[in-house]
This record gives C-alpha cells, sequence and structure tokens, in this order.
C-alpha cells in the first residue's frame, strides 16, 4: 500500500514567518512607534494557524478518515478559541498604543494565510 507524503508544513510555516517579518516592518514603517502592536497583531494569527495546521495533519491514511474529520473540526475549534484568548490577553495585558497596526498586521497574516499555496512552491 503507497504512504501519501506528509505537506511540506515546516516549509510552509517557515516561509509564512518570513512573511511576517516582512509585514511587521512594513507596518513598522508606517507606524514607526508601534513595532510591539505590529509584533503581536501577526503572532496572534500565527500561532493559532500552525496550531491548526499541526492537528489537522495527525493522522492521515484513508482509514483514518473518521479521525481526520473530527480533527478538522476539533482543530478549527481550538484554533478560533485560541485566537480569542490572544486577543483577549493583549488587549488585558498589553494595552496597545495602535490598535490599527495590531489589526492591520493580523488581517494581513491572516490574508497570507489563504495566499499559501503560492508559498509552497
Amino acid at each position: 500500500m503507497a504512504k501519501l507524503p506528509r505537506p511540506p508544513l515546516f516549509k510552509l510555516f517557515f516561509k509564512q514567518f518570513i512573511a511576517l517579518v516582512f509585514i511587521c516592518g512594513v507596518a513598522v514603517i508606517i507606524w514607526p512607534e508601534s513595532l510591539l502592536d505590529a509584533l503581536l497583531g501577526s503572532f496572534i494569527a500565527f500561532i493559532p494557524q500552525v496550531v491548526f495546521g499541526y492537528l489537522v495533519f495527525m493522522y492521515q491514511g484513508a482509514r483514518q478518515q473518521q479521525n481526520q474529520i473530527k480533527m478538522m473540526f476539533l482543530a478549527e475549534g481550538i484554533k478560533f478559541g485560541l485566537t480569542v484568548v490572544l486577543f483577549v490577553a493583549v488587549f488585558v495585558l498589553v494595552q496597545p498604543s495602535n490598535p490599527i497596526s495590531l489589526l492591520s498586521t493580523y488581517a494581513a497574516v491572516v490574508l497570507l494565510h489563504w495566499l499559501n499555496f503560492w508559498l509552497i512552491k
């Protein structure tokens, strides 16, 4: 029985991290005083994506189809919950000086996640 290769998650997440650093650099050029806010916004989006990617591809093979479906729903719930927890933690503990930079870098990293298929190649 042939085994499918695992998706290149490490390579993908490394490329996303490099793009995340670039996005933070652009945000700092636009808002020079808000480096921390840009980093926090990008990590709020990046960390749940890494957790989701790890959990979704935990099971492989046709015999694991039920487990794959369960992990897909569980991973999406964990991703959503982790995003909410991280946003609450940042707004309660850090008090961002520029919420616009926090939210815009968050949105940029989420949009980057949607364009992943170009990063894999």
